[in-house]
């Protein structure tokens, strides 16, 4: 008999013996082992780059139980791989508050998108410091948001229950029209808001919150922009995987099968904060043109000076166009093509054996093709920017370099880009699904761009999303929905109301939710007043005069 069988203690305040926790201790390794293997869903991930082991070890003594937006998780990866196999979008809006949220679900949109852009400049925590998306807002601040919008969903599921299981007779129950408010959420993580740890924190806190998905974008934290701002500066590939794989453990080690999504913004962004990954090497920028001083010393020489900041913009403009920058590759070419008319061969073979090395292997490769001689000048030291920043080409093929690199670690690859484009979106997805065929895709239909003035038609406009969705771009987002159509709706209304009272009240809102069949017309009704009404008369059994539904509720006029 066990020490634990023959205690006096009650069972749970016993502590196991050192067999029994040894045999619990294999049998949860063996368990996550077995799923990772067998299971679906991690089929188009990459092995861990830890063991099962490594998690069991970090989950503490009590049998794990996954958080509910694992089960959310689940119903979104479901929902994701049949519009694959059906060649349809699974596309959404963007939601700020509560009342969007169960419209989105009443008009049949399957998820709900959680933006940064819009916590940062509605919604932060904290001090309620509102301000433009540079992810300098409390960590907390969108895992709040998801939790707020994910217990708004309960509820009004519940109070949507309730309503249809009150009705006892199982026939007329069944034409009542149903609505799934618990539509997952997919929320925004900006760049991680730190290290690693900080990393592991933000995901813990979106799990528990609520979240079936996050997405991870490549920027450097401390420098974060909005994806369609200028200036955003790239981390290394290798230090977006750790965040990635950062992510994934924490998950691993809450049981949960968040849904990962890592979004790269290389595509528009012209700056790496550091070169310690070769991947990155052939989309760096570098001076052919020997300069006495490195651009940012020159810069700070001109600031010590007094010189004015239009000037100094001047200065660095002109620097940058006389030192004549272009990647290792274009310099040798360029060198090669001066030396000789006969070199396509060469230059091919060059550009061949190179496309995906270090810039030193790159050098050696050049010697060894072209012969001795004087090596080619190419420095991406000199036109670092005063904060030391590397410049880089940017562009589609950066993009699909890295997401590359992410895709054994992610579930979807998200492809941030600066227009509309979808002969640029199919050239993107061709590439990465020759290499993953499995891979879903993401879009941003954002509302930065002008989309008005890229050549669409109508027709255009309406097949977009069911275009971008032939090619694997089947989770697609307009980020920024909730936020515009607020202003929009407002804006109509408030200048009317200036001027017509409550006939622009009654016209352009009442008016509007009788004829949509919007809910939130009996507002208290939405809210849930007959669901506590319910409650309460659960608890107390007493004169309906109390009932906040009661005959002398305005709302019965409706």
């Amino acid at each position: 008999m066990s020490s634990r069988a023959s205690s006096s203690r009650p069972p749970l305040l016993a502590f196991p013996t050192a067999v029994e926790e040894e045999v619990s201790f294999s049998r949860r390794i063996a368990s996550l082992e077995h799923a990772w293997s067998t299971d679906e869903r991690w089929k188009g991930l990459k092995k861990r780059s830890y063991s099962a082991r490594d998690v069991v070890l970090k989950q503490g003594s009590l049998d794990v139980i996954p958080p509910a937006s694992s089960l959310m998780a689940r119903k979104l990866w479901e929902l994701l791989r049949t519009r694959e196999q059906e060649g349809k979008p699974v596309h959404t809006l963007g939601a700020i508050d509560p009342a969007q949220v169960t419209q989105l679900a009443r008009a049949g949109l399957e998820v709900v998108y959680v933006s940064g852009w819009a916590c940062s400049s509605l919604l932060t925590t904290g001090a309620n410091e509102v301000g433009p998306d540079l992810g300098d807002y409390p960590y907390t601040t969108v895992p709040n948001q998801v939790q707020r919008l994910h217990r708004a969903q309960t509820l009004h599921d519940r109070i949507h229950y309730d309503e249809r299981m009150r009705e006892t007779e199982g026939e007329k129950r069944g034409k009542m029209e149903r609505t799934d408010y618990l539509r997952p959420i997919i929320a925004d993580g900006d760049a991680g808001h730190g290290g690693l740890s900080s990393v592991m924190k933000l995901a813990k806190l979106f799990a528990e919150s609520g979240a079936a998905a996050v997405h991870l974008e490549d920027q450097l934290h401390g420098a974060k922009k909005c994806g369609h701002q200028s200036g955003k500066v790239l981390v290394p590939t290798s230090d977006h995987i750790q965040r990635l794989v950062a992510t994934r453990l924490q998950w691993d080690i809450l049981g949960s099968d968040n849904v990962l999504i890592a979004r790269t913004d290389s595509e528009s962004s012209h700056l790496l904060s550091s070169t310690v990954d070769p991947r990155d090497h052939r989309f760096l920028l570098g001076s052919t043109l020997p300069s006495s001083l490195p651009l940012a010393e020159h810069l700070a020489n001109l600031v010590a000076s007094g010189t004015s900041p239009a000037e100094i913009e001047s200065v660095e403009s002109r620097w940058i166009e006389d030192h004549k920058l272009m990647t290792f590759q274009e310099a040798v070419v360029a060198n090669f093509q001066s030396m000789s008319t006969d070199s396509t061969a060469a230059i091919d073979e060059f550009l061949a054996s190179s496309a995906h090395q270090s810039i030193s292997v790159s050098r050696a490769l050049a010697k060894k093709i072209f012969g001795g001689g004087e090596e080619v000048f190419w420095d991406c030291e000199a036109p670092k920017t005063s904060e030391g920043f590397y410049r880089t080409t940017g562009g589609i093929e950066s993009a699909i370099d890295r997401a590359l690199g992410y895709a054994p670690y992610a579930d979807l690859l998200w492809l941030e880009t600066k227009n509309p484009d979808l002969k640029q979106a199919r050239k993107f997805a061709r590439v990465i699904r020759e290499k993953f065929p499995s891979k879903i895709l993401v879009y941003n239909l954002s509302p930065s761009f002008n989309w008005s003035a890229h050549g669409f038609g109508d027709e255009d406009l309406k097949e977009f999303v069911w275009e971008l969705s032939k090619e694997g771009f089947i989770l697609q987002l307009v980020s920024l929905a909730g936020l515009h159509s607020n202003a929009a709706a407002t804006a109509e209304l408030a200048a009317n109301f200036k001027t017509d009272g409550m006939l622009a009240y009654v016209n352009l809102v009442q008016a509007k939710e009788k004829a949509l069949g919007c809910d939130v017309l009996t507002h208290q009704k939405w809210s849930g007043s007959q669901y506590i009404d319910g409650i309460l008369s659960s608890i107390s059994i007493g004169s309906s005069a109390t009932r906040s539904t009661g005959k002398d509720s305005t709302e019965s006029s409706f």
